[in-house]
């Protein structure tokens, strides 16, 4: 695509019919998609916690300055620059818990992120209609729009690799030096982000078309030179900081950790089916469940739009079914017009599928980090769609879009602003009364539930022990003992041995009014008896 002068751009008018000047227009478009989203987002932020967003929150409210406490090799400096955020906010007289102004920030970059994706289609598409449509189901697609409320590294992350891209688009001037520094920053947020170079490296290239041989070779290297010594080189640094040894062989150990529980799996129908599985859930989220568990007004309206529109799209769709076939091979033809972008979108969507097919299939919030390249190409089928001979548009697409926002809203969204839709929360929030300050918590090892529950009553001690320490010095126990209670962790240890079992009945007692036990979750506290303590009060 040959980039329109300045004269053009004035009076240029989008294959949507719309006169004037088109800088102007899509400046105020930018602006107001950016706002629609933020307030889609910070309307609705979730109650679905994600569990390392609960733990990021406890590591930087109990972080006294920048430790090493915040650094982590996944995401080296997230948690560096959400700490200045959270300490940083009491500044405008406001003194939220750290969760609440993670998931704001998120809000604002997930809607920026929206709002740089629009201006990038029209970029590509030169249509409002389809830039819209396509920012629009990016923007509600399940698993964006729910990590844009919650506290998370990778929305962030995506953003950055978004502004990376925009950069690199194929009217640009380029920039390797200001690309290579985006994306390391984007790899610095988050490791996942290393897959983004062979689409930088082929968007250079497709950028200096016009360029001598050496010129080309110039830039690539550029980048490449400097995305690297940023990246090793501030990675590298902040190992030395929080380990104290200049050790390569320590240094690759500790860049390529991962948590033990998860890693790479091989078996490759269980993979294909959590790969598949995980990807439609990117886009279509949420449990049918919340019908007959939220019943109420407000999910009735909601699940009856959702039909109506899903009955109206597909009337559509059948009705019109001969103008969809007539369009197809416009649309093979339109691929071919489009080579550029999708080469770009297959190397940035192709790296990530090959790692996550092996690498927790099942994690969908990873599949964010290509999400964009996908709805490029939605948006390249779209363009073709709407360019096809005798085409009339009747808004199907902009229909669809609606029925995954609708779905999504009625099934996810909503839903989880509710307390109720998450158990482990309510059992925090009642535990609230149970527990006063002070009250000591024993556990035999850390999980998410207890990070929860910890979250959510911050006047609590946590204390780590083994069955064997706790049974041991019992009598050495402060008198604050005596309103301290143990965990499922150490409750199960305690319970895997007959003397185990024969000290909780003397010991302890089980509160059924402070567990949560089902088919889906198993916390329990057991309260120490008084009776245990023979120490003065």
């Amino acid at each position: 695509m040959k980039k329109p002068t300045r004269h053009q751009q004035k009076q240029f008018r989008t294959n949507d019919g719309a006169p004037g000047d088109t800088a102007s227009r899509l400046r105020w478009l930018t602006l107001l998609v950016f706002g629609i989203a933020f307030l889609a987002y910070v309307l609705l932020l979730t109650k679905n916690y994600y569990w390392d967003g609960i733990f990021f929150a406890q590591v930087i409210e109990d972080a006294p300055r920048v430790n090493a406490t915040l650094i982590h090799p996944s995401h080296l400096l997230d948690l560096v620059f959400e700490y200045a955020l959270y300490r940083g906010v009491p500044v405008l007289g406001l003194h939220p818990r750290a969760l609440l102004v993670l998931q704001v920030s998120n809000c604002v970059l997930g809607a920026a992120a929206v709002a740089l994706f629009f201006r990038t289609c029209f970029d590509w598409f030169k249509s409002l209609y389809v830039s819209l449509v396509v920012a629009a189901l990016f923007a509600f697609s399940a698993v964006w729009w729910k990590f844009a409320t919650d506290a998370d590294t990778y929305v962030f992350a995506v953003l950055f690799l978004l502004i990376a891209f925009w950069l690199l688009g194929s009217e640009r001037k380029p920039r390797p030096v200001t690309v290579a520094a985006i994306h390391a920053f984007a790899m610095l947020l988050h490791q996942l982000s290393v897959f983004f170079f062979p689409v930088a490296i082929a968007a250079l290239i497709f950028q200096t078309r016009g360029k001598s041989r050496n010129q080309r070779q110039a830039i690539v290297l550029a980048y490449t030179v400097t995305v690297i010594a940023l990246t090793l080189g501030v990675y590298y640094f902040v190992f030395h900081l929080v380990m104290g040894t200049w050790s390569v062989a320590h240094f690759v150990k500790w860049i390529t950790y991962f948590s033990p529980e998860n890693g790479f799996t091989f078996s490759v129908w269980s993979n294909l089916a959590y790969s598949i599985r995980s990807q439609w859930r990117t886009l279509l989220g949420g449990r049918t469940a919340f019908l007959r568990d939220m019943w109420g007004p407000a999910i009735v309206f909601l699940a009856s739009l959702t039909i109506a529109a899903a009955f109206a799209f597909f009337f559509s769709l059948l009705r019109r079914w001969h103008e969809i076939r007539k369009a197809v091979p416009s649309v093979l033809r339109e691929w071919r017009q489009s080579q550029s972008l999708i080469v770009l979108c297959a190397l940035w969507i192709v790296p990530y599928l090959a790692f996550l097919f092996f690498f927790i299939p099942q994690n969908t919030f990873y599949r964010l980090f290509y999400l964009p390249a996908i709805m490029l190409l939605v948006g390249v089928a779209l363009t073709a769609i709407e360019s096809s001979p005798d085409h009339v548009r009747r808004y199907r697409a902009a229909l669809f879009v609606g029925v995954v926002f609708l779905a999504n809203l009625t099934f996810s969204q909503y839903p989880y602003t509710q307390t109720r839709a998450n158990p482990p929360l309510e059992l925090a929030l009642k535990l609230n009364q149970v527990w006063p300050i002070g009250t000591t918590i024993y556990l035999a090892a850390p999980n998410s539930d207890d990070s929860l529950i910890r979250y959510f009553n911050p006047g609590t001690v946590w204390v780590q022990v083994t069955p064997a320490e706790i049974a041991r010095d019992m009598e050495k126990l402060p008198p604050s003992a005596r309103a301290a209670w143990l965990d499922t962790t150490l409750v199960d240890q305690f319970e895997g041995t007959p003397e185990g079992k024969a000290w909780l009945a003397t010991h302890a007692m089980r509160r059924s009014d402070c567990e949560l036990v089902n088919k889906k979750f198993r916390i329990r506290f057991y309260q120490l008896k008084p009776s245990s303590f023979s120490g003065p009060n």
